[in-house]
């Protein structure tokens, strides 16, 4: 029952996709935990000396949450084809937590005034504080997820056979607009695979000519949407992801959401909760 459990597939938490998100979070919560929390001997130290130093144990913990993302969670769980589930989830926040852990050991010998550090409760100090770190960032973002623990809905797999859109002859040529005057962007709807959304830019994925190309422009997504409003096979699926349901070749999920394979695409495109309705009506029409 229990290994049941583990085995079932959740969406994977964004800062064990996204390695530089990892490194931000964990510094910033870092720093500030240091700092409110003081947990290392600063003796008489300079106010400057002492906030300098707090800001090198953050970046460190940052770089090793990064570095245990990029160069473990990501090759050895995340791999191509495979789906994430609660164990994996699990293995990596081990994996997250060791790297932290290892990391504030280590850096309190360059850091911190000579003492007997060499011993059993001292280096269980280090994970405490790497637990208290690196805990709500993480949490926040497995809680979002927190549905897909423990439901019972049933996993549905379909695939869609999608041949290659040929561009008809007179097909017209999208233009998007940035909010930088002198910048925008044109392609053809039977080249664009999906749309997301990075900070202040928005990424166009294209097809062109059987190769993956990517087209960064600086706007909203909510601006884009409604430039591209009357295209029919374009859906929002996600706050941070617009598709085209044409290139689909493969959904998984159930009613709490869905993770897409788009043709040429080596990702997943989630589709949230409160959009998993407007998908599957809209989805039938491109069967």
């Amino acid at each position: 029952m229990q290994s049941n459990w583990l085995k079932k597939e959740i969406p994977q938490n964004f800062l064990l996709q996204k390695p530089w998100a990892a490194f931000a979070a964990v510094t910033v919560f870092g720093l500030l935990f240091m700092i409110i929390y003081s947990p290392f001997a600063s003796g008489q130290e300079a106010e400057g000396r002492m906030v300098g130093k707090l800001m090198v144990y953050g970046l460190l913990v940052g770089a090793s949450a990064f570095l245990a993302t990029w160069a473990i969670v990501h090759p050895l769980l995340s791999k191509k084809g495979s789906f994430w589930n609660i164990g994996k989830e699990l293995l990596a926040f081990a994996v997250v937590l060791l790297a932290m852990g290892l990391t504030i050991y280590f850096a309190a010998f360059l850091l911190e005034p000579s003492a007997d550090r060499w011993n059993l409760p001292t280096f269980l100090d280090s994970f405490k504080y790497a637990v208290f770190i690196c805990f709500l960032p993480y949490v926040f973002f497995s809680l979002i997820h927190f549905p897909f623990w423990f439901s019972n809905l049933p996993v549905q797999e379909e695939f869609f056979k999608r041949l290659p859109m040929e561009r008809a002859e007179h097909e017209p040529l999208i233009n998007i607009s940035s909010k930088l005057k002198k910048e925008s962007l044109d392609f053809y709807l039977s080249e664009l695979l999906c749309i997301s959304s990075e900070g202040n830019y928005v990424v166009f994925y294209l097809q062109i000519a059987d190769k993956l190309q990517k087209k960064i422009i600086r706007n909203s997504m909510n601006e884009v949407e409604a430039q591209l409003q009357g295209h029919a096979c374009l859906l929002r699926v996600h706050r941070a992801f617009l598709v085209n349901l044409k290139k689909i070749t493969h959904k998984r999920g159930n009613a709490l959401g869905y993770r897409l394979r788009l043709h040429g695409l080596d990702m997943e495109v989630p589709v949230s909760r409160n959009k998993v309705k407007d998908f599957e009506e809209k989805m039938a029409e491109f069967h």
